[in-house]
């Protein structure tokens, strides 16, 4: 039987950890706490900083922070982690936006500028756990990339990071490359699992298939009396936001994790909000969904079919429910770039999520209390429950506007049957901004047109604002709808718009009185 003692806590052994949390849930059974621990001078046992898909295409020069592809947002980042003292970095995929060598090497830049040598100026040493992503394997290839920007196909070959992973990762990173590797941080075992589908027979793999063989092999040097941290570029399917959630893997990860209550799953690849309480998950293990360091993901896949109003509708075979929607395709995602923050302390787990071109918290910090707690409050049910609806200023109410708007417009993918962008006779309604409450966030808006007779046309729009701090311009802002006049229905009408958090929780219903358009 392995046993440790750690200081201030008692024996833990394996089978207490394993047997204990089977009555307790996953991973101790983490209690929900947020904000509620004080840790003011007390050191953490690990710190470490957690961001994702930063897509580099090149060292910045004298461009804005905020301009897409280059360096300096990481490099900013990376100040801020170093100034919070982190033993590690933890990037979970999608480092070289197009798969290019001169793209990891921009990474390795930024990172070097910081932490020369891997080290901090007085000598401490900094951890990189990085793992590649579908950009960093195939990106080369994404728009015929590699090929305009290298007619010779010699040339060609000697930029592109698949052609040669393991030759640039150890002269940018200046460490060995292996497909799955484990690192020991401060006793805390970190696994990473790359983008990689090579085997040594030149066959191809499913690259996280590795992880449950890894993990026997590695069992030994894994202590089942601490958390350990697992990282790759997919979402571990359905765990974090959701079965609906665009970029999960194929279930082998689930699986090998659920055998392990002491895993903390770290993904990207959805670029996903954190201010999206969806983001951590708890059954067999936990799971945690990283967001981006790039742009904010949109979740066009949620309500599929349709999406949201303000959002693409994520399925190729519905572009026609697209091209007749009456807003714009995106809401503006490119201004909220995000990572966390993870300390580790013998009593708990304290996670900070951040926002780092505004430099915000994106709301209160996840505490999750160690050992045992209480069973599984991350789990969605659990965590739901924790959360408010939002809540609006006294008199806050719909505005209503009649105007022109012109629909998206689109067309068929062989391009034979279009849908027309024209100026349409329109129906604008205003929805208010929420007040600024980090634990009754404002994430949608159900907006419906309704007649007397009960036909009824109903949108959903993403709130604005919804993936920044409460605190930002953006979360003050009021939430558009727009009908054309031609879909609504007949006679009498009235509007109505129901907000809700991010677990769907429902506030407050705004209704106009009923009216006849002009």
């Amino acid at each position: 039987m392995t046993m440790q003692i750690r200081r201030g806590m008692p024996l833990v052994s394996r089978r207490w950890f394993i047997g204990g949390t089977a009555a307790f849930g996953a991973f101790g059974g983490l209690r929900f706490a947020q904000g509620s621990v004080n840790k003011t001078g007390v050191a953490p046992k690990i710190r470490f900083g957690v961001v994702s898909d930063i897509h580099i295409t090149k060292i910045g020069a004298n461009e804005e922070m905020a301009a897409f592809g280059n360096n300096l947002t990481f490099r900013h980042t990376l100040e801020w982690f170093r100034e919070q003292g982190v033993d590690a970095v933890l990037i979970a995929g999608d480092m070289a936006d197009k798969g290019m060598g001169e793209q990891l090497a921009a990474v390795a830049e930024a990172w070097y500028a910081v932490f020369p040598g891997d080290r901090y100026p007085d000598g401490r040493p900094v951890e990189k756990v990085f793992v590649t992503g579908n950009h960093d394997w195939d990106g080369f290839n994404y728009g015929g990339f590699a090929a305009k920007a290298y007619p010779d196909e010699a040339e060609r070959n000697r930029h592109i990071l698949r052609k040669d992973m393991a030759g640039w990762w150890k002269k940018v990173f200046h460490e060995d490359y292996e497909p799955i590797y484990l690192k020991t941080i401060k006793g805390y075992s970190f696994i990473g699992c790359h983008w990689d589908t090579s085997a040594p027979n030149g066959k191809h793999v499913y690259a996280f298939s590795r992880l449950s063989d890894f993990l026997v092999s590695r069992a030994s040097a894994i202590d089942p009396a601490l958390p350990f941290f697992y990282a790759q570029h997919p979402h571990p399917k359905n765990t974090c936001y959701g079965p609906w959630a665009w970029g999960h893997d194929k279930g082998f990860v689930t699986k090998a994790l659920a055998e392990r209550p002491n895993a903390i799953a770290f993904s990207g690849h959805s670029h996903y909000s954190l201010t999206d309480e969806r983001s951590i998950w708890q059954g067999a293990f936990t799971s945690v969904g990283t967001s981006s360091l790039r742009y904010t993901g949109l979740p066009y896949n949620e309500f599929p079919g349709e999406g949201f109003e303000n959002t693409p509708c994520g399925d190729g075979r519905h572009w026609q429910t697209d091209a007749r929607k009456m807003m714009g395709r995106f809401i503006t995602p490119g201004d909220c770039r995000q990572g966390m923050l993870w300390s580790v302390y013998d009593d708990c787990i304290v996670v900070k999520r951040r926002e780092f071109l505004s430099n915000l918290d994106l709301g209160d910090d996840w505490v999750m209390p160690l050992p045992a707690a209480e069973s599984k409050p991350f789990a969605f049910t659990e965590h739901a429950k924790k959360l408010r609806a939002p809540q609006f200023a006294d008199g806050a109410g719909l505005k209503i506007a009649q105007t022109k708007t012109k629909n998206r417009g689109g067309k068929s993918k062989d391009g034979k049957v279009k849908i027309p962008s024209v100026a349409k006779d329109s129906v604008q309604i205003t929805a208010p901004a929420s007040l600024p409450d980090r634990n009754a966030r404002l994430y949608c808006y159900e907006f419906t047109a309704e007649s007397k007779s009960g036909e009824k046309k109903v949108k959903r729009v993403l709130a604005e604002g919804y993936n920044h701090a409460p605190e930002h311009p953006r979360a003050k802002l009021p939430t558009l709808c727009v009908f054309a006049k031609d879909e609504l229905p007949a006679g009498e009408l009235r509007f109505t718009a129901v907000p809700r958090n991010s677990f769907g929780l429902a506030g407050k219903t705004f209704s106009t009185e009923w009216m006849t358009l002009a």
